[in-house]
């Protein structure tokens, strides 16, 4: 299930409109940038795999408007003090053979023979998680928190759609914190929106002090007075229209994301023993449960087209 959602909008053009609507396309377009398997000397590899897994092959999975693909990233584990530490044995080892220090060069070509060598033996982590696109809205979301990691596998979007997928992070037209601060402090909650219970205040001056608050009533007099205080919220759980409930992060990042109990049992499909169907069902409930989050966050911070 879908947890964690950085987000983008893009404006997409005729082509890619032309290419989002035509899932064969769209297909071969993901598959021709399938992650490849590693060589011994690289030190990492990114690309796409099929959706569902080696049990569905596609690259690809798509219904109104909403298509998800799987991005994969694959590093070795090389810890630069493992390799300082084997250069200077063989260093002193070398110096001894020879009578000798080495000179600069010695050491960087000693040193890149090492890197050589332990790369063929190093471990392999692999990490792996979906990109979601809306081709009515243009929201795009990148299951992860990190923004170097979603720039990267929106990077590899982008080359697999042709060189053209112009998606930039939500540019909201008011200052989020304010925002989300008057959410608790003067209770303006935005339509279809309900306080959570768990918060984040900072304060604004060079102490930079942080309290968070977990499983609390966020409207008692012992929370306000951190605002009195000056602090402002940061992150702030909310409920949107008992569909889901999530933590929203001042940069608009969505984490923690749970679909609420109820609204599964409405929409989602009994278990029909059959995994990927299951998958299936669950992945389209999240596609369509974010086009309506995304569009609400899109209205309630005033975000740029």
């Amino acid at each position: 299930m879908i947890k964690n959602v950085r987000l983008y909008s893009v404006a997409l053009d005729e082509q890619l409109k032309q290419l989002f609507s035509h899932e064969s396309e769209l297909e071969a377009a993901l598959a021709a940038q399938r992650i490849k398997p590693m060589s011994e000397s690289d030190m990492a590899t990114y690309g796409f795999a099929p959706v569902f897994g080696r049990a569905a092959q596609a690259y690809t999975f798509s219904h109104n408007s909403n298509h998800f693909f799987r991005f994969v990233e694959e590093n070795k584990l090389l810890p630069t003090s493992v390799v300082n530490q084997v250069l200077a044995d063989e260093v002193e080892s070398r110096e001894e053979e020879l009578g000798r220090p080495l000179k600069k060069n010695e050491k960087k070509t000693l040193k890149q023979a090492i890197i050589n060598k332990m790369l063929a033996q190093a471990f392999v982590t692999r990490r792996d998680f979906l990109i979601w696109v809306n081709s009515r809205y243009g929201f795009v979301g990148v299951t992860v928190t990190a923004a170097k990691r979603a720039e990267n596998a929106i990077t590899y979007l982008r080359k697999a759609l042709g060189g053209s997928f112009p998606a930039k992070p939500f540019q909201p037209r008011c200052v989020v914190e304010d925002r989300l601060t008057n959410f608790i402090a003067k209770n303006e909650l935005p339509e279809h929106f309900k306080l959570g219970y768990d918060a984040v205040f900072k304060s604004n001056d060079d102490t930079g002090a942080t309290v968070r608050v977990t499983k609390d009533d966020l409207t008692t007099a012992e929370i306000t007075s951190h605002l009195a205080a000056g602090k402002i919220v940061t992150e702030l759980q909310l409920n949107f229209n008992e569909i889901a409930t999530f933590v929203l992060a001042q940069d608009l990042t969505v984490k923690r994301l749970t679909l609420d109990d109820q609204y599964l049992e409405q929409n989602l499909p009994k278990s029909s023993g059959d995994k990927l169907a299951d998958l299936q069902s669950m992945t389209l409930i999240e596609g369509e449960s974010l086009t309506e989050l995304v569009g609400a966050l899109t209205k309630a911070f005033d975000c740029a087209d």
